[in-house]
């Protein structure tokens, strides 16, 4: 019975403490006019897609909508508003907007990811400020069979053969090292631009649908800096362009690699071209010397040439001497 009084003693004077708390802290005049003002503070709302929608696509007001956020974590980028008719004067300058990059159900809406058509062409709308579109003609095998789309990275290299003619002009005059490496003997390939963003196939600025039927890629459009833009037009009338395909995962690439590779280093055969002349050379003179020593002991012995003799007849006990001439 003591213990039964005892627990609700212990009961009554935790109730009267936690009252005396909250009274405490949110009685008074002042916490009762912060909680107001913070129930009054305006809510803000974020632009954000629902539904998926593709790069050169038309926005729709039935593509996005208002979604409640965290000021906290408000991008300056994003599109926000905090009355009703702000929100309904954003999406009316929205809509009819050009899509510039893909965007995904639920990503808020970007201001740089649309633009409008009256501002600017399709293609012209998809580069970023200060960059050019540079096409020209791809095949299958210079174009990593057709699996290179918009929004891929890749590098680009050149194919020509005016290495060994720069070579030649650069040479010191004189007789030359016969046994000096063999640099190049034809053709060579560089890469001369590296992680270019694609942002067209053929005519398309966006991967096609799944279920699409496949089209041979003809056309490749590269975004690029004006520098590049000149490199890749004179690098197109050198020799011949290819395109590598690049990982999504970034990865620094290695300085220490050079930039070419020369028909010499694919051959084993032409980077070793001095040690196979000079073993080639020792074999034909091996097979000489076998040649000549077999001769010799095969020979037969050399006939004798014949002597001249002359008799000598002479009288009385000196008979006939002979005498031999050469």
């Amino acid at each position: 019975m003591r213990v039964l009084i005892v627990g609700i003693i212990v009961l009554a004077l935790a109730v009267a403490g936690v009252a005396t708390y909250l009274i405490k802290t949110f009685g008074g005049e002042e916490k009762v006019a912060e909680l107001q003002k913070e129930a009054q503070k305006p809510k803000l709302r974020v632009l954000i897609a629902t539904k998926e929608m593709r790069a050169g696509e038309l926005l729709a007001a039935n593509a996005v909508a208002w979604q409640a956020w965290v000021d906290e974590a408000l991008n300056p980028q994003f599109i926000s508003a905090t009355k009703d008719e702000d929100e309904t004067k954003k999406i009316g300058e929205l809509v009819g907007s050009v899509v510039r990059r893909p965007i995904q159900v639920g990503e808020p809406i970007l201001a740089s990811k649309v633009f409008k058509r009256d501002k600017a062409g399709l293609l012209s709308g998809v580069l970023e400020a200060g960059m050019r579109a540079v096409s020209f003609s791809v095949s299958p095998d210079t174009a990593t069979a057709g699996f290179i789309l918009p929004g891929d990275r890749v590098d680009i290299l050149l194919t020509h053969t005016h290495a060994r003619e720069a070579l030649q002009k650069k040479a010191k005059p004189g007789p030359q090292d016969p046994n000096a490496p063999l640099l190049v003997l034809q053709q060579a390939t560089e890469t001369i631009l590296r992680d270019v963003r694609v942002i067209a196939v053929n005519q398309a600025v966006d991967a096609p649908p799944a279920n699409a039927p496949a089209v041979p890629t003809t056309t490749i459009t590269l975004e690029l800096t004006p520098k590049q833009s000149e490199l890749l037009i004179t690098a197109r009338a050198m020799g011949r362009l290819s395109l590598v395909l690049r990982s999504l995962r970034a990865g620094e690439d290695d300085p220490k690699r050079p930039a070419y590779t020369t028909d010499v280093e694919v051959s084993p055969f032409l980077s070793n071209i001095t040690e196979i002349l000079a073993e080639e050379e020792q074999k034909r003179q091996r097979a000489i010397e076998e040649k000549r020593k077999a001769a010799a002991k095969t020979a037969a012995p050399a006939p004798q040439q014949p002597k001249d003799t002359v008799k000598i007849f002479r009288g009385g006990k000196g008979g006939l001497s002979e005498v031999t001439t050469k």
